[in-house]
């Protein structure tokens, strides 16, 4: 995919003009559309204007990148002399083994994070069977209850049925 591409892209996904763009870096709209047809590529400056204006790295718009993760994320700490940046460069410079075990791991982290709203989805989900079936309970109850009664007026009927024939 060229640049042009990923501009359209970019500009596409998030439903702008690109009158809008052209507005934004002071420039016409046939530029915004050569930009996308491949006619002419943007000076550096521009193009940092533009992956700042959608909000990812030059990176990402040249297509040297799958990860459209801006600056301002990658720049985020995550602890004491820590961003997420550093910890991506950590994660690269890591053999293909220690990758897949760190990959692991956060999935296990990521588990333990869940583990309290899953919890409370359970219980939520115990306490409506546990109403469902106090539900069936009374509902056999009542059955059990109009048996009976059906029974006796059987019993009834037959009785009658029996004193009017003898």
């Amino acid at each position: 995919m060229s640049f042009g591409d990923k501009l359209f892209q970019l500009r596409s996904e998030r439903g702008i003009y690109q009158k809008e763009i052209a507005e934004f870096l002071s420039v016409s709209v046939g530029t915004i559309s050569n930009y996308e047809n491949g006619v002419h590529s943007p000076d550096l400056e521009t193009l940092c204007k533009l992956a700042g204006y959608f909000n990812v790295t030059t990176d990402f718009m040249l297509e040297l990148t799958d990860n459209a993760t801006s600056m301002d994320k990658l720049n985020v700490p995550m602890a004491e002399g820590h961003t997420i940046g550093s910890a991506l460069n950590t994660l690269q410079d890591l053999s293909q083994p220690s990758r897949q075990q760190m990959l692991n791991y956060l999935t296990m982290v990521r588990t333990c994070e869940d583990m309290p709203r899953k919890n409370r989805i359970i219980s939520r989900q115990k306490q409506t069977i546990e109403q469902q079936s106090q539900t069936i309970d009374r509902q056999a109850q009542e059955i059990n209850h109009l048996k009976e009664i059906l029974r006796l007026q059987n019993e009834e009927e037959l009785q009658t049925q029996e004193a009017l024939q003898g």
